[in-house]
């Protein structure tokens, strides 16, 4: 029985024994990584081999709750990534992709880093130590305050290193998170500094090319975030707002959409007709007459030169009524003003057109197929692909026995 206790205890002292081993192990690991760190002089290989042999104390149960062991993994990394600046400064060849990896990867091995390395204060009874000023629990850091030091003197790196991909086109989702690091840092408590001395135009303007990398790498929602955050830093140039409509389009979401049209058509209306057609658009939609009237109204009112607004008004009417009738006076109110203008001209060659299907004498028929003829040939010359203008057009020659003219349109 005694032997049997003493195989027991054995056994148990063994486990005890490996376990013991194994986080001896991890810790001479970090030891070893850390004197490494420390010779005098290091090439990125050298970087990467020490990271290299960090690596599986980040994942160890025992290591890996360590602030400690996350701090040298991205102490390395960040100087792994001087080294690469060092070799570029003097002239030699560095990838730009492979300066952003260390650089975001060191960034996220800090972040882990801080989150552990707060530490709850407790009294020797194990309870919670209470700060009395703010009634919050106290609490202490041990790498925080050179973690940030660390972090904030590459601020300018994470613009430049979002430039650099941008520029080339490579790895768009990296330019993404290093402007996202830039554009995010003045507002971090932790920077007070950054919020004096960085503006929020720079802001603005690093959130629009955000929007723009994500855009290109069709994260379109990604991407709407970025244009929202440059407008409420002020960045409104006009390209901000269409961006930003094409994403919300492309996302189906028309909430978005109506919202930054709407900012759009204030500071751009007048210029670019396009932000009330989308209202318009939406307005009919979900037929929401009365504001889409008052819309274009308003607009016609602000811009009564404006040959698409009349257009707009007269293409609202007739999904409204369910008729064109009404919409005449506005179709030919745009062609008058702009005689160039194609989509009024095929409105109103579309009014005629539709008006003469519904005659029932010949010579009523071919008077209102004769007026819509000008306005749809001036539609099919400049956009030969327009197939109901060439439809409408091959019926209004066939009425007339131009056959030759029939022959021309094709299929």
């Amino acid at each position: 029985m005694n032997k049997h206790n003493n195989i027991a205890k054995k056994g148990k002292f063994l486990i005890a024994s490996l376990a013991f081993t194994q986080l001896h192990a991890q810790r001479r690991l970090i030891i070893e990584v850390k004197q490494d760190l420390n010779a005098l002089s290091l090439s990125a290989d050298s970087y990467q081999n020490a990271l290299n042999k960090l690596k599986p104390a980040l994942t160890n149960d025992e290591t890996k709750d360590d602030a400690y062991t996350w701090y040298l993994a991205g102490k390395i990394s960040f100087s792994k990534f001087d080294k690469y600046r060092n070799m570029k400064v003097i002239g030699k060849s560095v990838d730009d992709k492979a300066m952003c990896s260390i650089l975001l990867e060191g960034y996220d091995y800090m972040q882990t880093a801080l989150k552990l390395d707060t530490i709850i204060e407790k009294d020797k009874n194990g309870n919670v130590k209470i700060n009395k000023s703010t009634g919050q629990p106290k609490f202490k850091t041990k790498y925080s305050k050179e973690i940030h030091k660390i972090v904030l003197s590459h601020y300018n790196d994470y613009k430049n290193m979002g430039r650099a991909l941008y520029a080339s086109s490579q790895n768009l989702s990296q330019a993404y998170k290093a402007w996202d690091i830039y554009t995010s840092m003045p507002d971090n408590p932790n920077y007070p500094r950054l919020r004096e001395t960085t503006s929020d135009s720079i802001i603005g303007e690093y959130r629009f090319y955000q929007g723009i990398v994500a855009k290109m790498d069709e994260n379109y929602n990604n991407a709407l975030n970025s244009f929202y955050k440059a407008i409420s830093k002020g960045y409104t140039k006009k390209d901000v707002f269409d961006y930003a409509i094409s994403c919300a389009e492309h996302e189906k979401n028309d909430t978005v959409l109506v919202d930054i049209v709407r900012q759009a058509y204030t500071l751009y209306g007048k210029k670019d007709s396009q932000y009330i057609g989308i209202l318009i658009n939406y307005a009919i939609k979900h037929k929401k007459y009365d504001i889409a009237t008052k819309i274009i109204d308003q607009a016609i009112s602000d811009n009564p030169e404006n040959a698409e607004y009349y257009d707009l008004k007269g293409v609202l009417l007739e999904n409204q009524n369910g008729s064109i009738d009404a919409s005449y006076e506005y179709f030919k109110k745009a062609v008058e003003l702009d005689s160039d203008f194609i989509k009024a001209n095929f409105d109103l060659g579309r009014y005629y057109y539709n008006m003469a299907l519904r005659e029932s004498e010949t010579l009523q028929l071919k008077e209102l197929l004769d007026k819509a003829r000008p306005y749809l040939e001036k539609v099919y010359n400049a956009e030969p692909n327009n197939k109901a203008a060439k439809d409408a057009l091959r019926n209004i020659y066939y009425n007339f026995n131009e056959a030759d003219k029939m022959e021309a349109l094709g299929e």
